[in-house]
Parts: structure tokens; C-alpha cells; sequence
């Protein structure tokens, strides 16, 4: 197959260099899946996948490229081009594989695509890498308020896994990026739209693993978002300074709260506290975090049953809080100084209600 250009300067012709013809080949909703890349997710298409017309082998093996997972991209073409040798998805320079049948006309398509996948997957980045940062430059340059939607979309995303690819772009490249990165897409994206930026940042983190803001941002939103195996997976991938952030041992300690495990929950936070020792602000707030976790779960020791007219739980109940609120030094009302008639569970919800605001607000 001739990549060069009409010069046989040994260069790939610069036309080939272009992504763009490639990114479009990708479909659109396979994006959320090729992105983040997580492993169960490339599964997931695979499999969705395996009944595809041949059309769609060769887009499927660019988006492994382009998600990290190349060599399985490859033996997707290889298996294909074993059933369909008409389609040439399997080069033979050396002519090991026999006399091929003539591909049909309707291949053109299908071969001029290859062509451009082959010169970008094994030609290196070389030349092209300038021509990609200015292609996404593009997207970073609009107005601050659209900029961020620009980077989500499927061309954009594709240009960012070229320029971030491990070994492919050039580390000052990747360092120069990031600040614009966290700036486009960062606190406000993160408050405005939870579910884009983790799709953005699980994609970067998985490319970038030393981008400590690309790693909290993921475990943080994962957390938020109940996935809890993969903000675990992400927070065990932290690098050794990484792990001396404070704010990740706090989103460690929330997930062992959402994991039912209350002790490793105080000891997350302990850790945090003494991280950030030197910056009273954030252990004040830290500080906070973990009384009200231990609030919470010392009223959880024994919650009450459903059944708020059994008396037998709201003595237990009552008995549980009297005990809490005694290690705080709070004189809960008598029964006696209670006007609401027994027996209204309204009245009593209410009484509870004031109870433990004022047992939060002493913790």
C-alpha cells in the first residue's frame, strides 16, 4: 500500500495527516463508550458490534486507537479481513497472504479510509501533531460560555485523544494543556453539568494519570453518580503525591461511608486532617465533615422501625437519643414539657425534627 506523496520524499503524504476524515468515520453515540474507555465499556461495543457489516469493523478499530486499546483495533481487521479478503483491511506489503480476490467497487470508500488509518496508526505523529493542536485550538477559542460544549464533541474528543495519546504528544505539550483544560472545563462545567464533565474528565484521567484535578474530578463525580467501583479504581490508580492530597483522602472517606464502612470513613478523614494540616480553613471544614458523618451514624446504630406508633421502637429510639445527646452536655424536653397530645405522630416528628437540629448544630 503507497503512502507517500508524489515526491517519494519518504514522508506520508500530508493530506493523510489530516484526522478529521477519520474522527467523522466514528460514529457520534459510540463517543460516550470510546472515551472514558473504560474496560467493561469497550467490552460493551465490542460485543454490540460482533454482527456488523464489515463497513463497520474498520470505525470500530479506529475508535479502539483512539481510545488506547490499538493492537485489539488491529485484531479486529485481521479477523475481518479472514472473512472479507476482498476488502484488503489486512495489508500485505510482503504478499504473505496470497492473491487477494478484486475488491468490489463499492470498497473505495472502505480502502481510502484505511489508507488514512494506517498512515496516522503507525506513521507517528511527527508533523501532524502541530496540525491537531491547531484543530483543537479552534474549539478552545470560542466564547468561554459554548468553548466547553465545543470540547464534548465527538471531533474534538477525538483530537484530544491524538494529542494526549501516551507516547505521541510531547510531555511540555500535554503540561500546557492542562491549565486551559481545567479552565474550560472546571468548576463551573462541574456544578452546571455533572454528567459532562465526568464523561470529559474519566476520558483525560485515563490519558493523563499524573493531572491531579483530572483525578479528583473523576473520583468525586463518580461518587456522586453511585459509581462507586469506579471511583474506587480511580482513587487505588493515584500516584504517591496524589495520594498526599487531602481532598482525595476525603473522597475516599465519603466512598467508605457509601460503602458501609464507617471506620475506614474516620480513618479517610483523620488522614485528610492531617494533610492539610497548615491550612485551618480546610481543616475546620474537614473537621466538620467527619462529626457529621459520626452524627448520622451513631443515630443509624439502631434506627427506628417503620412503624412510628410502636412504642417499643420509640422507647429504644428515645432512650438512643437521650444517650447522644448526653455526651454532648444537651438537656432534651421531658415528656411532661411536650403539649402535643400522645400518640400524634405528627407532633412527635416535630419534636424529633428540633431535637436533633439542635444536636447538629452543638456537633
Amino acid at each position: 500500500m503507497v503512502l507517500m506523496d508524489s515526491s517519494q520524499s519518504g514522508q506520508p503524504d500530508p493530506a493523510l495527516l489530516d484526522p478529521l476524515a477519520l474522527l467523522a468515520a466514528v460514529p457520534d453515540d459510540w463517543w460516550p463508550l470510546l472515551w472514558p474507555a473504560h474496560p467493561d465499556d469497550l467490552d460493551l461495543l465490542v460485543s454490540q458490534q460482533a454482527e456488523a457489516p464489515a463497513e463497520r469493523c474498520l470505525p470500530l478499530a479506529i475508535g479502539l486507537w483512539l481510545a488506547g486499546e490499538a493492537s485489539r483495533g488491529d485484531d479486529l481487521l485481521i479477523e475481518r479481513d479472514a472473512l472479507q479478503p476482498e476488502l484488503g483491511l489486512a495489508p500485505d506489503p510482503w504478499g504473505l497472504l496470497g492473491e487477494r480476490p478484486s475488491a468490489p467497487p463499492d470498497a473505495q470508500g472502505v480502502q481510502e479510509l484505511l489508507r488514512r488509518y494506517l498512515a496516522l496508526r503507525h506513521g507517528g505523529p511527527g508533523p501532524a501533531l502541530s496540525l491537531w493542536r491547531e484543530q483543537l485550538q479552534q474549539a478552545l477559542d470560542t466564547d468561554a460560555s459554548s468553548a466547553w460544549r465545543r470540547l464534548l464533541e465527538p471531533s474534538a474528543l477525538g483530537l484530544l485523544a491524538l494529542v494526549l495519546a501516551p507516547g505521541g504528544a510531547a510531555e511540555q505539550l500535554r503540561e500546557d494543556l492542562e491549565p486551559t483544560l481545567v479552565q474550560t472545563i472546571g468548576e463551573a462545567v462541574v456544578a452546571s453539568d455533572p454528567e459532562q464533565a465526568l464523561l470529559f474528565w474519566s476520558g483525560i484521567v485515563r490519558r493523563c494519570p499524573g493531572w491531579d484535578y483530572a483525578r479528583l474530578k473523576t473520583a468525586d463525580l463518580s461518587l456522586q453518580s453511585g459509581a462507586l467501583r469506579r471511583a474506587e479504581t480511580v482513587l487505588a490508580e493515584a500516584t504517591a503525591a496524589q495520594g498526599a492530597n487531602p481532598w482525595l483522602h476525603d473522597i475516599r472517606a465519603r466512598l467508605s461511608l457509601a460503602q458501609g464502612q464507617p471506620i475506614m470513613a474516620r480513618d479517610s478523614w483523620d488522614q485528610a486532617i492531617s494533610a492539610a494540616a497548615g491550612d485551618a480553613d480546610l481543616v475546620e471544614l474537614l473537621r466538620q465533615r467527619r462529626r457529621d458523618a459520626e452524627w448520622h451514624l451513631e443515630l443509624a446504630d439502631e434506627p427506628p422501625s417503620a412503624e412510628i406508633g410502636s412504642d417499643a421502637d420509640l422507647e429504644r429510639f428515645s432512650a438512643r437519643l437521650s444517650q447522644v445527646a448526653g455526651r454532648y452536655g444537651i438537656a432534651l424536653p421531658t415528656p411532661g414539657q411536650q403539649k402535643a397530645p400522645g400518640g400524634d405522630p405528627h407532633a412527635f416528628a416535630a419534636f424529633l425534627d428540633r431535637a436533633t437540629g439542635r444536636l447538629a448544630l452543638a456537633c
